[in-house]
């Protein structure tokens, strides 16, 4: 083999210097050997003409799908990767695997064929980054997801780049995919973004979100912030000129510290934690859980604000949502201000959908 390739064995050649130098000494005569001349070296392979590798592996699990719409998937998988693997797991369910560089997109393919689950998505290795290096135009950025216009410029004028569901969406609630979180992390021009999904992405497109953006070479961290309240309480403490790590812990411990609920107006009749709820009630939620029950929105809003400030608190935050009037602000204000001395209450119209009220304590 390193005959057919023009190369010299080297240990070989060293051995024949010694056996020849021996010779020399002994014998005074030297033998006589072939000049080896240094062959030229294999020029490099044209790598600007190779397909880079794919930047993810992406495995889940498929249920609730039939043959012919795993046919389809595959098809699919296979316009936007290769290694494309779909093996029957009974029951009734497909193991999926592929490697692409959309990582969303081979999620939301299965998503459109079935149940998807037990979701991995992988770093493949290092690979060209979607922006060279130096093309970005600032350091770090602020990605909040909001719903109402109130909402985008209160974010907005605290310096954060906002993504805001679509307007048709029947509840806002995860409603972001991968491909629009990932398509605003870029959009933001900067090396390094903290996501505050606030609520409005599910889980597993927060992951291949961000797990897609760091194929284009962004530094993303998703602060867990569940709800708008959360999401302010985090930007608060906000310092682009922290270190990145030390930025995205203080957000995510001022995002934790905000203990935070809603009020919801109850659409049926429903038995719950806190009694039996009829339509037009108020409901004050911590959780998944309902926790009051009044006959309005305000007397719902008062219960839970007395519930959130039982372990004490300095501010209330409120954020009012479509079709609620200011009075419902007012009855807040003065209630803490009677019944909590020495706690601030402020409130902003952020016009969002779905909760009445969203409110934070900290």
């Amino acid at each position: 083999m390193l005959a057919d390739a023009g190369a010299v064995d080297a240990g070989g050649r060293g051995l024949l210097v010694l056996l020849d130098a021996l010779r020399s000494t002994i014998c005074g005569q030297a033998p006589a050997r072939a000049v080896y001349e240094p062959s030229p070296r294999a020029l490099p392979t044209d790598t600007a003409t190779q397909r880079p590798a794919p930047q993810f592996e992406v495995m889940y699990l498929l249920a609730v799908c039939d043959a012919a719409a795993a046919d389809q998937l595959r098809d699919r998988l296979k316009e936007l990767g290769e290694s494309v693997a779909i093996a029957a797991a009974p029951p009734d369910s497909y193991s999926v695997h592929v490697h692409t560089d959309d990582a969303g997109a081979a999620v939301e393919a299965g998503l459109a064929v079935g149940r998807v689950s037990r979701i991995v998505i992988s770093a493949l290795g290092s690979g060209t980054s979607g922006l060279p290096a130096g093309g970005w135009t600032r350091g770090r950025a602020v990605l909040a997801v909001v719903d109402g216009d109130g909402a985008a410029e209160l974010f907005a004028g605290e310096g954060a780049c906002v993504l805001r569901p679509g307007p048709d969406a029947v509840t806002p609630a995860a409603d972001i995919s991968a491909h629009q979180l990932v398509r605003a992390v870029v959009d933001t021009g900067a090396a390094h973004v903290m996501v505050l999904p606030n609520g409005y992405v599910a889980a597993e497109e927060l992951v291949a979100g961000c797990t897609a953006a760091i194929g284009w070479g962004v530094d993303v961290v998703p602060v867990p912030t569940g709800s708008m309240v959360q999401g302010l309480a985090a930007l608060a403490v906000h310092d682009a000129a922290r270190q990145a790590v030390d930025d995205g812990y203080s957000m995510a411990r001022a995002a934790g510290a905000s203990r935070h609920g809603s009020v919801r107006i109850a659409t049926q009749k429903a038995l719950t934690w806190a009694g039996t709820c009829k339509p037009g009630d108020g409901l004050g939620i911590a959780g998944d859980e309902v926790l009051i029950v009044a006959d309005d929105v305000a007397a719902a809003a008062i219960g839970l604000v007395d519930l959130l400030l039982a372990s004490g608190g300095d501010l209330v935050t409120v954020l009012i949502g479509a079709g609620v009037t200011e009075d419902v602000a007012v009855v807040l204000e003065r209630h803490v201000h009677d019944h909590h001395p020495g706690t601030e209450l402020v409130s902003y119209r952020t016009g969002h959908r779905g909760d009445a009220l969203l409110i934070g304590v900290e």
